[in-house]
């Protein structure tokens, strides 16, 4: 879990009332925004549907932060304000989404997932749902319960109190957001090589597929950008590809059933904990960022601005949000990998059930029938084939499925217990069933009779 420094929150509680009182929008404050007011030095109307814009007297904590880096001591005061004027007034530019685009954004930030519906009703259809930092475009929001959005190609209603909206809005979908490559529309596919070579290609990618991209884009390249692939990580020639940023987005209801159509619950439990790992680096850095906007406010010699406050208030706000969308996701996961064990050691007693029934059948070398005679490997395989697992017929080859068990005491049913050249099934108690050899056929054992190679776990 993310901790923000104590300092940290008790520097921004300190100017939360003097934030107040130089009139910051109620909404970066945590509070309902109300009615319509119009900014005097840019004329910009500001309504709650939009939130603010970034401009020198509010940049973002992210800018803040990047001048805070270059505070090297009391001597550097005019370097620290000409780094701060330098980096707030480059701010739009750094930005991946259009200015009017970013008024307009909003990031789901629900406990668990926030449905999209048809109309402004719960009883309507629900068409997609958004999970937590997933991020959306408003494209109404009246005041109500209720907001329009599009996230992805889905459009619909929900309820906005869920939402992330204005300067948080904006700061959070930075830190979600990842960059892509894409092969352009039209052209050839793209081949992904193992090295920053033209050989040892490790798959292709098709026009106007993307892929994950794995290094800093604000670094200098060497012609070679390090991407990630279904196949595993490679490089392709940055000449070859498109660079663009990416955002999480909705997932429709057709999109969600052909997800877990053929998920297993290790699958489910697996992409559970992915998403668990990604919002707890997105609060990592989104705790870095408070810290940094608040760094500035404890620095007398840094001469801290309004603006700076402002960017410190958005930047705990975010950091608090971001904080609890990874405690919600690892609490999704959490339940995940109880349901994936819990089918698992259902599953695995079925199966030391099932071999069970053929105890005192015939061993036969290179067979693999039950009630006809099988070798142990043989007696394996055909085992797990009635529960959808392929196993191969030979023993070595099968200690390399699963996942390893370390030792006896851990042991479930329905576990393989590896030997050199011989294999069993676990049935609890130290006790397995196996094909033993030609005089006794199938029959059950003690586990440790002899060394064993390796436990392996089938059904987790």
């Amino acid at each position: 879990m993310v901790q923000i420094r104590p300092k940290v929150l008790t520097g921004l509680v300190t100017f939360s009332v003097a934030a107040a009182a130089l009139g910051m929008p109620a909404q970066a404050m945590g509070l309902p925004a109300a009615g319509v007011s119009e900014n005097e030095e840019t004329g910009i109307i500001l309504t709650p549907a939009a939130g603010d814009v970034i401009t020198p007297e509010n940049a973002n904590a992210q800018f803040i932060a990047e001048a805070v880096r270059s505070i090297v001591g009391p001597g550097e005061r005019g370097a620290v304000k000409e780094e701060r004027k330098a980096v707030i007034n480059s701010a739009p530019d750094k930005s991946s989404l259009q200015q009017e685009e970013k008024l307009k954004l909003a990031v789901a930030a629900p406990n668990v997932y926030l449905n999209i519906h048809t109309d402004a009703s719960l009883g309507s259809e629900v068409v997609g749902k958004l999970y937590s930092n997933d991020v959306a475009k408003i494209l109404q929001d009246n005041g109500g319960d209720w907001v329009r959005i599009k996230s992805g190609k889905i459009v619909g209603y929900v309820l906005g109190e869920y939402l992330v909206r204005g300067d948080e809005a904006q700061l959070l979908s930075e830190l979600v957001k990842k960059n892509v490559a894409m092969a352009d529309q039209g052209g050839d596919e793209v081949e992904v090589h193992r090295n920053k070579s033209r050989y040892g290609v490790v798959t292709t990618v098709s026009p106007g597929e993307q892929i994950d991209v794995e290094e800093d884009m604000e670094q200098e390249t060497d012609g070679w950008i390090e991407v990630s692939t279904d196949s595993g990580r490679g490089y392709v020639r940055i000449e070859d590809i498109s660079i663009t940023d990416s955002y999480p987005v909705a997932e429709s209801v057709d999109e969600q059933q052909e997800r877990l159509e053929n998920a297993t619950v290790k699958d489910i439990a697996d992409d559970a904990q992915k998403k668990a790992d990604k919002a707890s680096k997105v609060a990592e850095a989104a705790a870095s960022l408070a810290e940094a906007a608040a760094s500035i406010l404890d620095d007398e010699d840094a001469e801290p601005t309004k603006a700076d406050e402002k960017a410190a208030m958005t930047a705990l706000a975010v950091a608090e949000v971001a904080q609890a969308a990874a405690d919600h996701t690892q609490e999704t996961a959490d339940t995940a990998k109880e349901d994936m064990q819990k089918h698992g050691s259902e599953t695995g007693e079925a199966v030391a059930q099932f071999a069970l029934q053929f105890v005192g059948n015939p061993y036969v070398w290179g067979g693999s029938s039950l009630t006809h005679g099988t070798d142990c490997s043989g007696f394996t395989m055909a085992v797990y084939a009635n529960f959808g697992i392929r196993l191969p017929h030979y023993d070595a080859s099968q200690r390399g499925y699963g996942i390893g068990i370390d030792s006896l005491s851990d042991a479930k049913p329905g576990d393989l217990i590896c030997f050199y050249g011989h294999v069993g099934i676990y049935i609890g108690d130290g006790m397995m069933v196996h094909a033993s050899n030609p005089r006794d056929g199938i029959k059950v054992s003690r586990a440790d009779y002899r060394s064993i190679a390796a436990i392996r776990r089938i059904f987790y």
